[in-house]
């Protein structure tokens, strides 16, 4: 994983604090993928760690096959059930087989509350430049319409992704409330959001969502690297209705946002997909979770912060 941005949001407080003694014993305790001898890796704890987010520590432990390796510990409770999810639908989508437009971590090893993965270099999509945050923007729709057109694993509901969007009007009322949006700003959020949930509701099979697949969970490698662009951070996956996800993806730039859309429409193959009514019905949801996230992004990251940048730059346009 990439390590921490300069300006940090606050993060929660950590009910499950991390130190060396707890990464030292969590080391010993590793069960391996299937394939992966834990003999091979060059052992090499770091006395701190390599980057924290909201729910995880990223703890550099070594190396395997000269790549470096982090262990990813639940740093709250409520965040144990996340690495779970993630792990399930990282060992289903790797045993597919199938050729997919994005690279996945790498699960090595687990243990209770932690993860071992590949650390993977790079910058997130929020930190590049527009050409390749579009390009990015393009390969991400086309991640996600395959992710959902395919089975879906049995996971554990995420509360607040994939669900109607009148589940989470109260959220939103209050958000956008305490957003302190100019006048036009805050109209043109109330009424996309209104006209999300006017939209016909999700009829479909629940398709397997990424859950938070906004610019700063995917990670662009350096120019020079032979790496591939890689969704990250899968501890939100759950199954519903897809608009979550895309709503997510506007939050990528890109000139055009129905023509982004439109990318996503060409490569998705779930039934109901071509079905006309069913697209505006997505569409006009997918907008309203677009300035959910945004919203949400603006009261948590600070202002210089790219992710921050980005809520402010979708609730302006």
């Amino acid at each position: 994983m990439t390590g921490t941005p300069d300006i940090a949001p606050v993060l929660p407080p950590a009910d499950l604090p991390v130190d060396l003694r707890r990464v030292e014993l969590l080391c010993a305790w590793l069960r391996p993928e299937e394939g992966v001898e834990l003999e091979r890796i060059s052992w090499a704890i770091g006395k701190r760690p390599r980057g924290e987010g909201w729910d995880n520590v990223l703890w550099p432990i070594g190396t395997l096959d000269g790549a470096p390796l982090v262990l990813r510990i639940a740093r709250r409770r409520s965040s144990r059930a996340l690495l779970g999810r993630e792990v399930t639908v990282l060992r289903r989508l790797r045993g597919l087989g199938t050729t997919l437009p994005m690279d996945l971590p790498r699960v090595i090893a687990t243990a209770e509350d932690a993860v071992v993965v590949e650390w993977i270099d790079g910058m997130t999509a929020a930190e590049c430049d527009a050409a390749t945050q579009e390009q990015v923007a393009e390969d991400l729709a086309r991640m996600l319409a395959t992710i959902h057109s395919g089975p879906a694993p049995e996971v554990g509901r995420n509360p607040v992704r994939g669900v109607p969007l009148a589940t989470r009007a109260e959220h939103f009322a209050a958000d956008l409330d305490r957003a302190g949006l100019d006048e036009d700003a805050a109209r043109r959020a109330a009424r996309t959001w209104q006209a999300g949930i006017d939209a016909e509701e999700w009829q479909g099979r629940e398709l397997l969502l990424h859950g938070d697949p906004h610019p700063g969970n995917v990670v662009v490698p350096p120019p020079a690297s032979p790496s591939a662009v890689t969704l990250i951070d899968w501890g939100d996956t759950t199954r519903g209705d897809p608009a979550s996800d895309l709503g997510a993806l506007l939050l990528h730039f890109s000139r055009s946002t129905t023509g982004l859309l439109e990318v996503y429409r060409a490569s998705a193959a779930w039934t109901g997909i071509e079905d006309d009514a069913i697209w505006e019905a997505l569409q006009a949801r997918a907008r309203a979770w677009a300035v959910r996230v945004a919203l949400a992004l603006l009261l948590v990251y600070p202002e210089g912060h790219s992710l921050g940048r980005i809520g402010r730059r979708l609730l302006a346009s």
